[in-house]
């Protein structure tokens, strides 16, 4: 073969690879597409769970309150109209307007009892005082008072000032064929004279005396 020849014969040859090789790549892109797994671009994920602390809808950012209690409403208490009354040594005080008051036999002192409840009555009224102070006066009245009925408990038996008068507090229980009774009552010294403020009910019934009470202590005079 004459050198010509085979120069033709290696550019046909080199010709001939170039084909085949861009054959082979052309194929290997028509094979590798876009749709290959390969080639695809991953997508980040996404999750249902949040991310941040807002609470989603079945929470409650604040937390459910109690149930509040119903509030009872109390029952009133009937109201009492009262009348002014005055009495021996010239006290003057108030009772109930449906009462009726009396002087007592013998007695320096007028009592005006619940007609619903006459073991629950006011006692009100004055007489000329001793030389003895007012307090020795009550401490010799609670001696007599100890011999002559059973079952005596002392709750208060104190001197103090009342409306710048000297004066006596004596609080007392005892025993009574009606029942146990509570006594509250205060003695006072003016004008000469000695006056007294007593209220006595059986136990059970002196919350609804006790009002009565306060009410006459209040517009007690002189």
């Amino acid at each position: 073969m004459s050198q010509t020849t085979s120069r033709k014969v290696a550019v046909i040859a080199f010709t001939a690879n170039l084909v085949v090789c861009g054959l082979i790549g052309t194929s290997l892109l028509l094979v590798r597409s876009p749709s290959d797994p390969a080639n695809a671009v991953p997508k980040p994920t996404t999750s249902n769970t949040p991310t941040s602390s807002t609470p989603t809808e079945s929470e409650s950012a604040t937390p459910p309150s109690e149930p509040t209690a119903p509030v009872s409403t109390p029952t009133p208490t009937p109201s009492v109209d009262y009348k002014d009354v005055d009495g021996p040594g010239g006290v003057i005080t108030k009772i109930p307007s449906g009462w009726t008051a009396k002087v007592r036999a013998g007695k320096s002192d007028a009592q005006a009892s619940d007609p619903a409840r006459p073991t629950s009555f006011l006692r009100y009224g004055g007489s000329q005082a001793v030389a003895q102070p007012l307090i020795e006066v009550m401490r010799n009245a609670e001696g007599n008072f100890i011999k002559q009925h059973p079952g005596y408990k002392l709750i208060t038996l104190q001197s103090e000032t009342w409306r710048d008068h000297e004066a006596v507090t004596w609080n007392f229980e005892f025993d009574t064929p009606d029942g146990r009774k509570h006594v509250e009552s205060v003695y006072w010294r003016a004008r000469q004279n000695d006056y007294v403020l007593y209220a006595s009910a059986l136990v059970p019934d002196w919350p609804a005396l006790q009002k009565i009470y306060t009410t006459a202590y209040d517009a007690a005079q002189p």
